[in-house]
């Protein structure tokens, strides 16, 4: 699969938030060299599907996926009522293509029609830690 628009840098970098319950997750980058017709609307990596977004003025495409929440409070009750307030689990979409770790699948739209390309050997950049702030 060509792609239909020349990309400058590709990678993704982990990150961890510095509160407890924060959250963890991925970014992926996407720097194209240049403002085209193209328009970048999602990938398929590390079997997640994530949504791209990018400001107008600028040529990185950013997805993100935070990991689910492994910690739930659930209300065990005699009283159905009181369970009626646990949530459900969250069920992922199984992933639409068998991938190797390091590769992507992005899914586009030129000029009304979509298509998809393939980039392997996406690199890993080192960890992005958030770290808390101190309260005043």
């Amino acid at each position: 699969m060509k792609t239909p628009i020349e990309l400058k840098d590709v990678y993704f970098q982990k990150w961890i938030a510095g509160v407890e319950g924060g959250g963890s997750g991925f970014m992926l980058y996407i720097e194209v060299n240049e403002k085209s017709d193209v328009q970048l609307e999602h990938a398929y990596f590390k079997g997640k599907k994530i949504e791209l977004g990018h400001k107008t003025n600028e040529l990185v495409y950013v997805g993100h996926h935070t990991y689910p929440s492994r910690k739930r409070d659930l209300s065990m009750s005699d009283d159905p009522k009181e369970e009626f307030k646990n949530q459900l689990p969250v069920v992922e979409e199984k992933p639409r293509f068998q991938l190797k770790d390091n590769e992507c699948i992005v899914a586009y739209t030129k000029n009304g029609k979509k298509g998809y390309f393939k980039l392997s050997n996406v690199p890993e950049k080192e960890l992005q830690a958030y770290p808390t702030r101190k309260s005043q």
